[in-house]
């Protein structure tokens, strides 16, 4: 049986759950399991994580990440981090920014078991199709080819939202509804499955609003994006 893949948001992005969902609009988690939650510590290469014992799934994460291209800036810090049911996932932001108002991110998520369930390129057209539910400017999704390494198999694609809503909602980590200014957001995304399980990793940038024909990135510069520091 297919497992269902929903859609969550966390942080502002749009992140795929599969079977359960967490919300940044109610941040709902079903009561019998709690998210498992981060101390604030430095990202992955900045030589302070082992004292500060990075969790073990989001070590395993990195690594996978670091094959795609994916390494968070050394002065970035992992703000949140959980486990829900067979999906697991870890977020990198600057380190002076919250998961309420950031600027850059790097998101890495793993799907046990997913991979024989779709394959991935079905899996980004269906995150760019969740998107569209909660843009309110337009859409930008560019796919960009596929590629291998060793046994793992990946598709790439430009993802975005010229306007992204301003309300946000009280959650754990905001007790109060509050408003930010219009922004948008857009990134980098790779979809990667294994023999067995399914992993989701993407870059993103968070800015003033823009328009598709002046996007921050494009097919022409994603390259340049993915190796900025």
């Amino acid at each position: 049986m297919n497992k269902p893949t929903q859609l969550a948001l966390i942080g502002g992005l749009i992140l795929l759950s599969t079977p359960l969902v967490v919300s940044a609009v109610d941040k709902s988690v079903p009561v019998n399991q709690a998210p498992q939650q981060s101390h604030v510590l430095p990202a992955i290469g900045s030589g302070e994580q082992e004292d500060l014992g990075m969790p073990q799934n989001v070590q395993q994460l990195t690594k996978f990440a670091k094959q795609f291209g994916f390494l968070p800036p050394q002065d970035w810090k992992l703000a949140f981090h959980e486990i829900l049911g067979d999906m697991f996932m870890a977020e990198f932001i600057p380190a002076n920014e919250s998961l309420n108002d950031w600027s850059g991110m790097v998101c890495m998520q793993g799907f046990k078991g997913l991979a024989n369930d779709v394959d991935p390129e079905r899996f980004l057209d269906t995150m760019a199709d969740k998107y569209r539910d909660h843009c309110e400017g337009e859409i930008i999704y560019h796919k960009l080819g596929g590629s291998k390494v060793d046994d793992l198999t990946a598709v790439h694609g430009i993802l975005g939202c010229t306007v992204m809503p301003n309300i946000h909602h009280a959650t754990p980590f905001a007790p109060q509804t509050f408003l930010t200014k219009l922004k948008g957001e857009i990134g980098y995304f790779t979809v990667v499955s294994g023999s067995e399980d399914m992993y989701l990793i993407h870059k993103s940038m968070r800015t003033k609003t823009f328009t598709v024909e002046n996007a921050p990135i494009t097919v022409e510069n994603y390259r340049e994006f993915m190796a900025k520091d």
